[in-house]
């Protein structure tokens, strides 16, 4: 299960009947923090950048605004705290166009959990009646959808982008309970070149099995080759990788699956995860 980033790859990919999982090429979804580790007697602020882009951490596409028109929203990030609890201030994040910027503050020692704000959301597909392929936000009950559709199937999607900030040292960080999130036995702000991290995918709170995972360096736009490395979880959701150069990566996984909800076909989930490598 170990990799050597950027040197080399496994190739392929695994069918499962229950659960089948992708690497989804769209763009990605990434916070980047201006710091990941900080110290001192003070409450420091660390900044958070939100975007989506394709040339992995150089913003693109900023998320709007739900209130038309405004310039922040209060509801795009959520930190919780080393106890456990959601940090009680709201977070403002500005809209400027290309990204989001926000400033959580850290007043208490240990690691906080941060990441996007996200209600899972309803996506229904069908085919007109020149047989093309359409989609639609909102279930099958949607008035946008024509009355002469066909093949008409509801997708429910779970995205997690998140990211962790530790303060005078780190603590075990408070998991989302809900989607996909990584968690240790590394501690995610303990990351050096040269030094294996072995982390555990769960979904939902529970161990994700034989899912794929890429993970990335950012800067892509300073490479020809996007250099991304996937790797599959084990038979308990666990996976390793040994750092090869120091910087931000970016974990990205995407798992589908057939849904027992009714009115929806499919539910999926999709994985952004910022880490930060120190040199050795």
């Amino acid at each position: 299960m170990k990799i050597n980033l950027l040197k080399s790859a496994l190739i392929g990919a695994l069918t499962v009947t229950a659960l089948a999982s992708s690497y989804a090429n769209a763009h990605a979804q990434w916070l980047v923090p201006s710091h990941t580790s900080l110290s001192g007697d003070k409450a420091h602020y660390v900044m958070i950048d939100a975007s989506i882009s394709n040339e992995i951490f150089a913003p693109d596409k900023a998320y709007r605004p739900t209130e038309k028109d405004a310039q922040y929203d209060d509801n795009l990030l959520m930190a919780i705290g080393p106890d456990g609890k959601p940090i009680s201030d709201n977070i403002r994040a500005y809209f400027l166009q290309r990204k989001n910027s926000a400033a959580v503050k850290l007043t208490n020692e240990g690691t906080y959990h941060i990441a996007m704000k996200r209600e899972p959301r309803l996506m229904t597909f069908y085919k007109d009646a020149k047989g093309e392929r359409r989609r639609v936000f909102g279930g099958k009950n949607s008035k946008d959808i024509p009355a002469d559709a066909t093949d008409i199937k509801t997708t429910k999607a779970f995205s997690t982008v998140d990211t962790f900030v530790s303060r005078n040292g780190t603590s075990k960080p408070a998991l989302l309970g809900k989607g996909l999130e990584i968690s240790g036995p590394t501690h995610p702000n303990d990351l050096f070149v040269g030094e294996q991290a072995r982390f555990q995918l769960l979904k939902a709170g529970k161990p994700a099995a034989n899912v794929e995972l890429a993970i990335l360096k950012g800067d892509t736009r300073y490479r020809n080759e996007r250099g991304e490395v996937k790797v599959t979880t084990d038979k308990n959701g666990f996976f390793s990788t040994t750092w090869q150069h120091p910087g931000l990566y970016l974990i990205e996984a995407s798992v589908s699956e057939e849904s027992s909800e009714k009115g929806i076909d499919n539910v999926r989930y999709s994985l952004f995860t910022t880490l930060d490598v120190a040199p050795e």
